[in-house]
């Protein structure tokens, strides 16, 4: 009963501090220009009860065309929300002007009970030493540091996918968890049941845990809100003790930063260890700590420096085990449901590669091979797997296109919407459709294509934007073109068959989220040759050959 009262009175103050601030926000300086247009405004809870609860993107899109702006405003309990819904838009605003909108939302759960996080820090100083590291490790030309363990891991994928085909989720999601603590750490894993994916994955399961609205009571009115990051509304609830009734969320925090903490020191400390011992494997966290100037000689205690370098390597796994897995399965979903894209990514891949080995990085020109080039293009735009993006904050009043544009905002750039403008790729925009990205030519040797040079490369849009665009896009780029075009040169991917022989195709549905990915699906993963399977056979032989 007690609980239950204490709870109320929460909720009381709560709605009571809400109104308060409503009416404080109205009475704010007045701007000479309008605020963007939007859906119509109710007292108090403004759009909240107009706001989708799933695949906001579509909304907000045909909100862009009902208003006939690409630039839209929302007030959502309290808060000012910007969706940009154009390329021109979002570069205007989040490349050009990205001095003021950089930083990002704020967060109570996730950023004041819950440890730092890299992709959650607002912009400044401490978010500048993390994206340096990040930025001086994984230069465009900087491709050493991350190909050979790409490359090791892509060849047990591929022969995983000989022995078990049926668990080819199993297999992307083991190959993209060792890749990354590969070039995070220089640990090499064998199965997913490893201690460090184990931890990772728990800790990648509290984070969106952590951020559905709602949840808590620190999140008491956001229910309203249906974004996965949401601007608190009443964050003096972090003040709530731990032992107070109804205080679960504080103490869930408490949990949850043990769990981050099991998931990101471990790793590092055995780096540091294995530094100590003078048998410590190549990697990012190795490479930082030799270059770092202040550093604590005792292995199990890390400076300020050491804290920074392991909380970058750390987020690494966040930042591209979730979206590296979710594109393949795009790929792989399309590549089933368009058999004809598949026929000719492979007539390609023949006359450049061969069959005689595997493709290799030196082969993923768009000059060499231009169609495979444009399946990679269109995988990024057909299902984009972060169809917002991640949100911005405004840190300063700002005017765009004769609207104002209040300090505070949310910022969410429409990337759906970029991808989905008929005017730039045509009317079929929800078919995988490649040859959108080429144009026909003819040569000595007959007809063949080339990438169109007016159309924008699709990773501009697909790995974030100004001061906060993805300082690891170069190797996640390169990951999924080798791996592509590695299942393409010795795999068919077709649909599964029934009793009947007939082919049963999978429906093209996916799941509203933070990461955009498609329904479970099944499909059939089969060698192309004989041949294809020995290639990629020796081609493990001589990876352990090499180790030992």
């Amino acid at each position: 009963m007690g609980e239950v009262l204490a709870i109320t009175c929460l909720i009381l103050v709560s709605v009571f501090s809400y109104i308060v601030l409503w009416f404080v926000r109205k009475q704010r300086v007045k701007h000479n220009l309008p605020l963007p247009p939007g859906p119509r405004k109710l007292p108090l809870l403004g759009n909240s009860l107009n706001m989708p609860s799933a695949f906001q993107w579509l909304t907000f899109s045909r909100w862009a065309k009902q208003f006939n702006s690409d630039v839209l405003h929302l007030e959502v309990a309290g808060g000012d929300y910007i969706i940009l819904n154009s390329y021109e838009a979002i570069t205007d605003l989040l490349d050009k002007r990205s001095g003021i909108y950089s930083s990002r939302p704020h967060v109570t759960m996730l950023q004041d009970l819950w440890d730092r996080d890299f992709l959650l820090m607002p912009y400044g100083e401490d978010l500048k030493a993390h994206r340096k590291l990040l930025q001086q490790e994984f230069h465009p030309t900087n491709t050493a540091l991350h190909q050979p363990h790409e490359k090791r891991e892509l060849v047990a994928f591929l022969n995983n996918l000989i022995e078990k085909p049926d668990e080819w989720l199993k297999h992307l999601r083991l190959m993209t968890g060792a890749t990354i603590l590969a070039v995070a750490y220089g640990f090499h894993v064998q199965d997913l049941d490893d201690p460090n994916i184990v931890a990772v994955e728990e800790a990648l399961a509290v984070l969106n845990s952590a951020a559905i609205p709602g949840a808590f009571i620190v999140y008491t009115f956001i229910m309203l809100i249906p974004f996965f990051l949401s601007k608190d509304v009443f964050p003096i609830l972090k003040y709530v003790p731990y032992w107070f009734p109804g205080a679960s969320f504080k103490r869930k925090a408490r949990e949850w930063n043990g769990t981050l903490s099991a998931a990101v020191t471990p790793p590092f400390i055995q780096v540091k260890q294995a530094m100590v011992a003078g048998n410590a494997q190549d990697s990012f966290s190795s490479r930082c700590l030799k270059n770092a100037k202040n550093t604590d000689p005792r292995p199990d205690h890390l400076s300020s420096e050491e804290e920074i370098i392991k909380e970058t390597a750390g987020t690494m796994y966040e930042g591209g085990s979730d979206t590296g897995v979710n594109v393949l399965r795009t790929f792989i979903l399309a590549m089933t449901c368009f058999p004809h894209v598949q026929r000719e990514a492979q007539e390609e891949l023949d006359r450049v590669v061969g069959k005689d080995r595997l493709p290799d990085y030196d082969d993923l020109s768009k000059e060499l091979l231009p169609y495979l080039c444009a399946v990679i293009y269109e995988t990024f735009r057909w299902q984009p797997v972060a169809p917002l993006a991640f949100p911005h904050r405004l840190d300063a009043d700002d005017a765009y296109k004769g609207y104002h544009i209040p300090k505070g905002s949310t910022v969410i750039p429409n990337v759906w919407a970029v991808f989905y403008n008929e005017k730039i790729y045509g009317p079929d925009v929800h078919t995988f459709e490649p040859k959108r990205w080429l144009l026909e030519i003819s040569d000595e040797q007959g007809k063949g294509w080339k990438i169109n040079p007016d159309m924008r490369d699709p990773a501009t849009v697909a790995f974030g934007f100004g001061r906060r665009v993805c300082p690891g896009k170069h190797m996640g780029l390169s990951s999924f073109r080798i791996i592509a075009a590695s299942l393409l040169h010795s795999f068919n991917i077709s649909p599964p068959l029934n009793k009947f022989g007939e082919p049963v195709v999978p429906k093209i549905e996916y799941i509203s989220g933070l990461v955009h990915y498609p329904v479970p699906f099944k499909c059939s993963i089969k060698p192309r040759s004989e041949g294809h399977v020995t290639l990629m056979q020796q081609s493990l032989w001589n990876l352990e050959i090499g180790d030992c």
